[in-house]
């Protein structure tokens, strides 16, 4: 019975969710080491209170607040409060990723045991350790759903398949506004397959020039003969003419089209209106720091993402280049001999880039990626019978979009190792397909031997899995952590979650001074708190005064000026400083700089200080 059951891929897979899916549940609990998070609550959270999109939030990840506004929504129908809304939210993220794990199982379910490994692969990964419904996280869930609804068009061609490759396309725009470029180069490819015949021409005469190796003039028959080795490389592109078509154009419009009226009427019952966009575009690029669009230019990032590079690999960054050179003019490179060279050199290679993090960088996210990313090159390399198809509708895919996310997110080459993670899946069985092409296949007519290397090559592959995985696990799950003597927390936005005593402490003694805020104010006077701890604007249950709940040690006095102007409304009644680790000078310099814009009066409460508002000076 047992025998059977471990032989029932279904099961395994079942077995192997429960497993990894426990780490996930231990770190549900857990409080994370930086507040990014509270703001992706903060702003459906201010919608519900009245807010309005674009008009009173200027920051442009508020438009992903269409995947966290249901959520948010029914937490407050249910409770009355944000009280324990991060274990709800954390939670609907859990069912969101898992669902996304099952349909890449189900997709590849007839690859057996490796869909279940490509489908742990992508689950283990969490973006920047956040388990929380994101703009980084939609992006990346649909981004999957997007390269798995390609292949589907490429093996059905079903209108299913088109419509539902659009409405991901789109939700992943709504991620990430830049990423709708990608639909305009589209297009373009489109309008350029339809002349893909001439190419092909052209592609010829650039190769052939008309001429022989020995310079002579070809005859007719010639030409003909050589015409036609040239353009058998290209018959495989034919195959591909179901993503060209204007068939194929309409119904994925019509995707796209769902999910834009979905976001269009979103918008306005969020209290968005078209002259806002045009009165505040300045502003919402001025004053969001998340997409980083306006700040560097592309050769710095470029730049920096080198400089990066150059220090996980230890300083040896000429080593990945030139592995994939050396392969590429070898060969004898799909030989047995060169395939265990080059797959012993991958891993070596692997090793060398943890080893980098672990000694150069405190950031892992570009290089959590990297390692099994260069390991799925090399053995689609060294594979002779490459799944191109899943190269060109998965793995290229997500390539392109890690570019446009890099230009995006201010997190520059973190934000290429998120895309990336992606691209993972389809490296799992790039390393099954040459699995078992070695299995197969050996350059030695000794059996015996063939037999020997099979198993050592299998444990190299092995390796590289086990590695990708564990490493996977610790890092991607680092920011979330337990320490020693950690408390239930039992009120606030935290309740049920644990901390440690000190923090704990803390976290009361700011709840107590919010509670001293609500009862001297009304629901309807605007609150600003100058604190890292966002989820204090949850607790209070206040208009939130400042066009950002995005806070990094300070506020643009620029930007407040203007919104203030334009809304009049939002001007604050009161303005809490949470001070637990700034000393009276630092309080000082705060409340000089907030002096020059309003008159306020002083009060020290148990954990910060309270600034009440008597007048604005704008």
């Amino acid at each position: 019975m047992m025998k059977k059951l471990l032989k029932n891929t279904n099961f395994l897979f079942v077995i192997a969710m429960f497993s990894v899916m426990l780490i996930h549940i231990y770190f549900l609990f857990a409080i994370p080491g930086y507040d990014d998070e509270s703001h992706y609550l903060s702003i459906p959270f201010r919608i519900i209170n009245g807010d309005s999109l674009v008009q009173h939030e200027w920051h442009l990840t508020q438009f992903a607040s269409l995947f966290t506004y249901l959520p948010v929504r029914i937490w407050l129908a249910i409770k009355g409060s944000a009280d324990g809304i991060f274990i709800f939210t954390r939670c609907v993220y859990l069912v969101i990723h898992t669902s996304v794990a099952v349909t890449i199982y189900r997709c590849f379910r007839e690859y057996g045991k490796w869909a279940i490994l490509a489908s742990i692969m992508f689950f283990v990964q969490v973006p920047y350790g956040i388990q929380a419904i994101s703009y980084h996280t939609m992006f990346v869930a649909f981004l999957l759903l997007f390269t798995l609804c390609l292949l589907s068009i490429y093996k059905s061609q079903s209108k299913k398949s088109y419509i539902l490759a659009g409405m991901c396309f789109a939700c992943c725009c709504v991620s990430n506004p830049l990423f709708c470029i990608v639909f305009v180069l589209y297009l373009v490819g489109c309008a350029l397959w339809t002349k893909r015949d001439a190419i092909k021409n052209y592609i010829f005469n650039l190769k052939t020039k008309n001429t022989s190796n020995k310079g002579k003039k070809l005859t007719k028959k010639q030409k003909k003969e050589q015409k036609k080795q040239v353009l058998e490389a290209f018959p495989e592109i034919e195959n591909y003419n179901c993503f060209f078509t204007k068939e194929a154009i309409t119904k994925i419009t019509y995707g796209i089209l769902i999910v834009a009226i979905i976001a269009v009427v979103y918008f306005f019952f969020a209290g968005g209106t078209i002259s806002s966009i045009f009165d505040n575009i300045e502003n919402l690029f001025n004053s969001s720091s998340e997409y980083d669009i306006k700040s560097g230019s592309i050769f710095s990032k470029l730049f920096e993402t080198l400089n990066y590079f150059t220090k996980v690999s230890l300083f040896m960054p000429w080593i990945l280049p030139l592995l994939l050179i050396v392969m590429s003019i070898d060969k004898k490179r799909k030989t047995d001999s060169h395939r265990r060279a080059y797959l012993i050199v991958s891993i070596l290679l692997m090793i060398v880039i943890i080893l980098g993090i672990v000694l150069n960088t405190e950031v892992y996210t570009l290089a959590i990626s990297l390692p099994f990313c260069v390991f799925s090159v090399v053995c689609y390399m060294l594979t002779e019978k490459k799944n191109k198809v899943l190269f060109n509708c998965m793995f290229v895919p997500c390539l392109i979009a890690s570019v446009f996310h890099y230009l995006a997110a201010d997190t520059h080459w973190a934000a290429i190792g998120i895309v990336l993670a992606i691209s993972n899946v389809a490296g799992v069985f790039f390393a099954r397909d040459l699995w078992k092409e070695m299995r197969i296949t050996s350059t030695s007519d000794d059996e015996v031997t063939r037999k020997k290397k099979t198993p050592l090559m299998r444990g190299v592959i092995i390796v590289a899995f086990c590695m990708q995985i564990i490493f996977y696990s610790v890092f991607y799950q680092c920011g979330y952590f337990y320490e020693k003597d950690s408390l239930k927390v039992t009120t606030g936005p935290y309740a049920g979650l644990y901390m440690t005593q000190e923090k704990c402490d803390s976290y009361n003694k700011t709840i107590n001074d919010l509670n001293v805020i609500k009862s001297i104010s009304d629901e309807d006077d605007p609150v600003l708190v100058a604190s890292f701890r966002i989820w204090t604007y949850l607790y209070l249950d206040r208009p939130i005064a400042i066009y950002t709940t995005w806070y990094r040690g300070g506020f643009d006095m620029k930007v407040m000026a203007d919104y203030y102007k334009e809304n009049p409304s939002r001007i604050p009644k009161y303005i809490y400083i949470e001070s637990p680790n700034l000393d009276e000078s630092a309080i000082r310099y705060k409340i000089n700089i907030l002096s020059e814009m309003f008159e306020v009066t002083r009060q020290d409460l148990s954990n910060g200080v309270l600034l009440t508002v008597e007048d604005c000076k704008i």
